[in-house]
């Protein structure tokens, strides 16, 4: 498979880079701004196996790369994840976090890319009365971090219930 990771260079984007290289066969393109990331973990990883770094924002115009690599699939990892900035700075998070969700819906619909693995985050579920929580459980988040994950969560499966994609 044609995989973008955003992100890629994040803890969590460079473990699961880390993976796909293992597993081998796959043609992988990170992108990341390295707001956050770091081109350590991704040197590291250069020795498991071949992949593309590119260095760019989200809000860049990010076409090239799709029209490029004309990816199979998208693993989104690229979001700010600060609960107490998200307080601070809520519109930060919702253009981040939220605008670039459907920006990159955007390039799939264009680009005829069906396959998009979105992180969540439990944010979503504010503090349920229960102790452990599920998809079935109402989400109620309390900061804009979480309402921002909630409304890229929304922003998705609108879209993937739509006859756009």
């Amino acid at each position: 498979m044609k995989i973008l990771i955003t992100g890629g260079a994040g803890y969590i984007g460079s473990h699961v880079l880390k993976a796909l290289l293992k597993q081998g066969g796959h043609e992988i393109t990170v992108v990341d701004n390295l707001c956050k990331g770091t081109t350590k973990a991704l040197d590291a990883l250069e020795k498991i196996g071949k992949f593309k770094f590119v260095k760019a924002n989200l809000e860049d115009d990010l076409s090239g790369i799709f029209a490029e690599c004309k990816f199979d699939a998208i693993i989104h990892f690229a979001a700010f994840i600060e609960v107490f900035e998200s307080t601070q700075n809520p519109l930060k998070y919702y253009l981040n976090n939220t605008a670039n969700v459907a920006k990159i819906l955007t390039y799939c619909k264009e680009y005829g890319v069906n396959k998009f693995i979105f992180s969540s985050t439990a944010a979503v579920y504010g503090e349920p009365e229960i102790g452990e929580v599920d998809e079935q459980t109402a989400a109620n988040p309390i900061n804009p971090y979480g309402r921002s994950k909630l409304m890229s969560e929304w922003i998705i499966k609108d879209y993937a219930a739509s006859n756009e994609n």
